[in-house]
């Protein structure tokens, strides 16, 4: 006989997707019902409307690694982080000779081997 311990486990599971199913069946019935409705008010409003010409709109999942606006901030800091770290290693080669600043036409600056 199989493993009580498996065969536990594999009724809980089981159970839990059976009852995932009958609620996602209880929502496609409100839906259905929702869409009823919203048919009839259509046809109240233009009865020759062509209903099945109304395409069903895609729901886009954002992404939820990120709460809204965290990921730029994050990427900001980095990027400080990165031209914070990058000036002190061009300076200290500046020191050792190894590359020099030079002046830009428009008023910037960039880093040569020396």
């Amino acid at each position: 006989m199989a493993d009580l311990h498996v065969m536990s486990a594999l009724v809980a599971k089981r159970s839990e997707l059976a009852g995932q199913a009958q609620l996602c069946d209880q929502e496609l019935q409100r839906l259905a019902a929702e869409l009823g409705h919203l048919d009839a008010t259509i046809r109240l409003f233009a009865p020759a409307y062509d209903l099945g010409g109304i395409r069903p709109r895609k729901r886009r999942r954002g992404q939820r690694w990120f709460a809204p606006g965290e990921c730029q901030r994050l990427v900001l800091e980095v990027l400080a982080a990165l031209h914070k770290t990058s000036l002190a290693v061009l300076r200290s080669l500046a020191g050792k000779g190894a590359a020099r600043a030079v002046e830009l036409a428009g008023g910037g600056r960039a880093w040569v081997r020396a």
